[in-house]
């Protein structure tokens, strides 16, 4: 990750308060109490929505949507946890608060062990299952977007996004820097990624600390499903927590092996990136986002490296420079604004194919210091 974002403190994050009340309130004690509607009268948001849906239930409008989804996902997993004992339960309080430690998880701090639903107690397949269903479908259901939740709630995932981009005002995709994010006047908004992906880890699916803002190309077309917190063999890493108060110190670094280019592909170039204070968290970066190979395409491209190159060679006269003194003012223009238009990787390959003696001077310019 590049960067990191600001956290916007929210309203929305009572999307997981009220998740937080339900599982302590009202599932964790339900071998003690029967169920109803004064098990929410300590929580007066929670109270006005489920007293809402429990009328549509009573008087037969509780259509198939997201209200039914909700009503029969609550009280189907109270349930399951009337039949457990107090050790039974103290273990899936201590997985519930575990997973939703999202910077703790992503620091891989050894006393916070992350939970996927497979490691959900094995003996409990049913309520597992129940748990599964709630929470992988509960972000994208619809839920929080009734109106009568909204009504209460006061404000939706739209109104966080507009606070968001007001504060990460770059508009920058962190993930991978080449690709803007939606900004507070687009009518548009970009999509959450799932930082540790709902279908993966239970609990966190509608934790604002899980739920960071990313482009198409990171969410949908390269991290996908992909598990920050374990590697391919199943062992537990770092990961950049996208909300960290510590900057990242990410440096990137081209190769051109191949002085001749017909054509410029990433079998000529290498990329590579280094962190000193965060190595272990760069690489798992590097390996969910496929960071190396979509910077190197980025390289070749026609709207990246080759634009880059061509526009030192081919403006330089018109700015009345030599090729050195407009790649020079190039670079030091990349350096300046780091984040527009991709200039962290323009200065990078700039600065390889200045090693590579690709803006040597012309017998017309003759040398230039």
């Amino acid at each position: 990750m590049l960067f990191p974002y600001k956290y916007v403190p929210h309203d929305m994050e009572k999307m997981q308060a009220l998740i937080d009340f339900i599982f302590h309130e009202v599932w964790c004690k339900a071998p003690n109490t029967d169920y109803g509607l004064h098990l929410y009268e300590s929580d007066a948001y929670l109270h006005e929505i489920l007293d809402k849906i429990a009328k549509l239930d009573s008087a037969g409008k509780l259509e198939d949507g997201a209200a039914k989804f909700f009503y029969e996902g609550v009280n189907g997993i109270y349930n399951e946890f009337k039949k457990l004992d107090p050790t039974e339960i103290a273990d899936y309080k201590a997985k519930f608060i575990a997973n939703n430690k999202i910077e703790e998880l992503c620091r891989g701090d050894a006393d916070v062990t992350p939970s996927k639903y497979e490691s959900l107690n094995p003996a409990k397949d049913k309520l597992n299952e129940k748990i599964g269903a709630f929470f992988k479908k509960l972000y994208s259901s619809g839920f929080f977007d009734l109106k009568f939740v909204k009504d209460v709630i006061g404000v939706t995932l739209a109104d966080h996004y507009h606070s968001f981009v007001q504060k990460n005002d770059d508009c920058l995709c962190p993930f991978c820097g080449l690709q803007s994010l939606d900004g507070e006047y687009d009518p548009t908004r970009d999509a959450y990624d799932h930082y540790l992906p709902k279908g993966k880890y239970p609990f966190n699916s509608v934790n604002l600390k899980n739920l960071a803002p990313s482009c198409n190309k990171c969410n949908s077309g390269n991290k996908l499903e992909g598990d920050p917190l374990h590697d391919k063999a199943h062992t537990r890493r770092k990961a950049f927590y996208p909300f960290s108060l510590t900057q990242h110190d990410i440096a990137i670094s081209v190769t051109i092996k191949e002085k001749v280019w017909s054509p410029l592909t990433p079998e000529k170039l290498s990329v590579e990136i280094h962190s000193v204070a965060f190595p272990d968290e760069a690489k798992t970066w590097i390996e969910l986002f496929r960071i190396e190979k979509r910077y190197a395409a980025k390289c070749c491209s026609k709207n990246g490296g080759l634009h880059w190159k061509n526009r030192v060679l081919d403006e330089h006269k018109n700015y009345k420079l030599s090729r050195r003194e407009m790649l020079y003012a190039e670079i030091q223009s990349a350096t300046d604004s780091p984040w527009v238009a991709s200039n962290f990787l323009k200065k990078a390959f700039l600065e390889a194919c200045d090693r590579a003696g690709l803006f040597e001077p012309t017998e017309q310019e003759g040398s230039v210091p």
